[in-house]
């Protein structure tokens, strides 16, 4: 039997291996793009490269026979290197958005395509979810909020924008006309019980999602009713509305201490001992507060570090308004939400760090004659205003209907994206300042086709001959010009008979996904 050795490290090889084969049934993972498990190696990528240490050469790793006494290196800055310039290479030349402009601008980041995919289905329920998967008390913030996602919704370049907010709105007040939310699910009771000084949006979004990962909170607040800033703030609240979410944060676990008033540093150091984590939510503190607390301040504020939210005082967090006395209520509930993920890494003895901005390739302004392809599956109707749609589930389904589908589809799943967060690529590297077009291809009736988004892997190629496909897929043009296509100038309907789903799921990136009807 061959042997081979990975960073100093023997292994032994079937007979006729590739280094790639041998690495995984060794347990080292040597990432891949184009590579497919069953099918000869394109080696057309190099995400897989590895170097040979006799003379320095890189080789793919899918594609290169392992040979008695190889000795290759896997795991070095060199070989990341590497790996990361062609990755960079291969963004060069990609067009299309990972996330969608409205979800990207999103201070908390809403995943707007979960939830107008669920309205378009009418399911009102599972769109409420979806909303409250990612805002604290949306019911309530996207009514008062000040839509940055509709300003940076695609769809304005051809008329208005989708109606986002109502939209969520509407779905809220529909899950609760119907009874009460449901309560997330949420991991098993969680060592280690937060306080969070503090009930207004910054405090009890801390709350809710530290709940979901399994944490017990106590809300305490100084005044007699949980949420009285927000209460005073804004009195034209629909009744019942913000109660109605108080009790959802009760049914998910959260308890509340109201007239607590936490105004000293003896009164600190007793939470500390009760709790194992201390969360500040209080709004705007002075430095008299601060030093009264015993904590730093950095001029008139209390001093946080801006990568793990953390005061002077280990276990004790400040979010929200208390260290940035400017700004949006959701702004707060995104502060929250960070604030959350910080605790959870501090009481799981992890690298305590603000999450960062998700990743995602971002097209830029649309240029002229390309928004027809963007709206080939988007309804044509205007705008409906939000007391059409309160009183018409139609005519909500509808607005749902009109977003154009700037996100990507594969976005959670795409092998691209993933390496690219791996190996923190530099998206612009290699870029020439102008872009190829962007086309959406839909004449199959199940899968859409982006050619912005393909890296001409030949996956699907493969994958259609092996169905025997009568026409299949081919690259078809020279040199940069090289494309996927049918061959003889056929359709797309024509070239995938019966392996549209294979190539789905055979496609490494988003140029391949399945149509939502």
């Amino acid at each position: 039997m061959p042997f081979l050795t990975i960073d100093q490290r023997r292994i032994e090889a079937k007979p006729g291996a590739t280094i790639l084969q041998a690495a995984r049934s060794a347990g080292i993972e040597i990432p891949t793009l184009c590579y497919l498990e069953g099918f000869e190696a394109g080696a057309s990528c190099m995400v897989c490269a590895v170097k040979l240490k006799h003379n320095g050469q890189f080789i793919p790793a899918c594609g290169s026979r392992v040979v008695d006494g190889m000795e290759v290196e896997h795991d070095t800055q060199e070989v990341r290197d590497a790996r990361r310039m062609a990755l960079e290479l291969l963004f060069s030349d990609h067009l299309g958005d990972c996330l969608s402009p409205c979800q990207r601008i999103c201070p908390a980041h809403l995943g707007i395509p979960a939830v107008l995919k669920h309205l378009r289905a009418g399911d009102f329920g599972m769109a409420a979810a979806a909303a409250r998967r990612d805002l604290a008390l949306a019911g309530i913030l996207c009514r008062i909020c000040h839509r940055p996602c509709e300003h940076g919704c695609r769809r304005n370049v051809h008329d208005d924008a989708v109606a986002i907010a109502d939209l969520v709105v509407h779905a809220i007040d529909t899950e609760l006309a119907a009874g009460e939310a449901r309560v997330p699910t949420h991991p098993p009771q969680r060592q280690g019980r937060i306080a969070i000084i503090g009930s207004g949006f910054t405090g009890l979004s801390t709350a809710w999602f530290l709940t979901q990962q399994g944490y017990s909170c106590t809300v305490l607040d100084e005044q007699p009713l949980p949420a009285a800033t927000i209460r005073a703030a804004f009195p034209d609240l629909p009744p019942g509305l913000l109660d109605a979410e108080l009790r959802l944060l009760e049914r998910a676990g959260v308890e509340f201490r109201c007239a607590s008033r936490i105004a000293g540093a003896a009164d600190l150091a007793n939470l500390t001992r009760e709790f194992a984590a201390v969360v500040l939510a209080t709004g705007p503190a002075t430095h008299a507060q601060a030093a009264a607390l015993g904590l730093a301040t950095d001029g008139h504020h209390l001093a946080a570090d801006k990568h793990s939210m953390m005061t002077s005082q280990a276990g004790v967090f400040v979010a929200g308004r208390a260290v940035r006395p400017a700004g949006q209520p959701v702004n707060s509930v995104a502060d929250g939400k960070a604030a959350a993920v910080c605790i959870h890494q501090y009481l799981t003895n992890q690298p305590v760090t603000r999450p960062p901005k998700p990743f995602s390739v971002f097209m830029g302004k649309v240029l002229d004659g390309e928004m027809p392809d963007f709206l080939q599956e988007a309804s044509g109707a205007g705008r409906s205003d939000a007391a059409a749609m309160a009183v018409d589930i139609e005519r909500a389904i509808e607005e749902s209907k009109r977003c154009v589908h700037c996100n990507c589809a594969k976005a959670d799943v795409c092998k691209l994206r993933q390496l690219a967060i791996d190996y923190d690529v530099n998206l612009h590297r290699f870029s020439s300042g102008e872009r190829m077009r962007f086309h959406r291809n839909v004449e199959h009736p199940l899968v859409c086709f982006e050619a912005g988004k393909c890296i001409r892997c030949g996956n699907c190629i493969k994958v259609a001959g092996d169905h025997q496909e009568a026409l299949g897929l081919t690259f078809v043009g020279r040199g940069f010009e090289v494309h996927l296509g049918v061959p003889f100038h056929e359709s797309m309907r024509d070239g995938l008979l019966e392996a549209a789903r294979a190539a789905v799921a055979a496609c490494p990136t988003g140029a391949l996904t399945l149509r939502e009807d």
